[in-house]
């Protein structure tokens, strides 16, 4: 059990493993209970595969159109403006108008960046990486609340058994060993279940 664990720890930094292979192996001998709780890393990492093509090129052109006509404008500006001698006297007034109405408008900024955020493929993403972050959230929560029940019911399972005659099995300290293991191993899984979630996470954002 701790052996396992610190494993998949150091599998998690392990940059040449395959991190989805190693998570469907350990979803497959976990509990069947847990199944749909993991993080579904397969299904984030096949839409950020998917993101290049779900891009409109129609936005991408015209973010890039924005780009080089700002710039052009820029260049056009500083053309525009010359040095001053120290001799010379102030400005012509009727230069200060032009000046006023290059630089008054400006052009709201769209990068492919942007075009991209706006993208289905990329709202799909987030979507998805939402809903998992909240699934994982809610489901250890639960899980916590449900082993420290566990844990309190193994405590006083132990100040009965101290009686003489205080159960049918005939080895009850035997009995009690097994529970208490069963709920070691279990909180293994669970500290296993939130290292696998971060890594899934944490890789995934990398990728992104």
């Amino acid at each position: 059990g701790t052996h396992y664990t610190l494993n998949v720890t150091s599998n998690c930094q392990n940059k040449t493993m395959k991190f989805c292979k190693n998570l469907q192996q350990i979803v497959e001998i976990a509990d069947p209970e847990w199944a749909p709780f993991w993080t579904n890393y397969k299904m984030l990492k096949k839409l950020i595969k998917e993101l290049p093509s779900l891009v409109p090129a129609d936005e991408i052109r015209r973010a890039d159109s924005s780009l080089s006509s700002r710039s052009n404008a820029s260049g056009s500006q500083s053309q525009n403006i010359e040095p001053q001698s120290e001799t010379a006297g102030p400005p012509a007034s009727h230069n200060e108008p032009s000046l006023k109405k290059n630089t008054a408008k400006k052009q709201p900024k769209t990068t492919p960046k942007k075009a991209m955020g706006k993208s289905p493929g990329e709202i799909a993403f987030f979507k998805l990486l939402h809903s998992e972050l909240k699934k994982a959230a809610k489901f250890f929560d639960r899980t916590k609340q449900e082993f420290l029940l566990r844990e309190e019911r193994v405590r006083d399972g132990m100040e009965i058994i101290r009686k003489p005659n205080s159960i049918m099995v005939p080895d009850k300290w035997s009995t009690m060993a097994k529970s208490i293991y069963r709920l070691y191993k279990d909180l293994l899984l669970l500290e296993l279940y939130a290292i696998m979630t971060y890594c899934s996470f944490s890789k995934i954002l990398k990728k992104h």
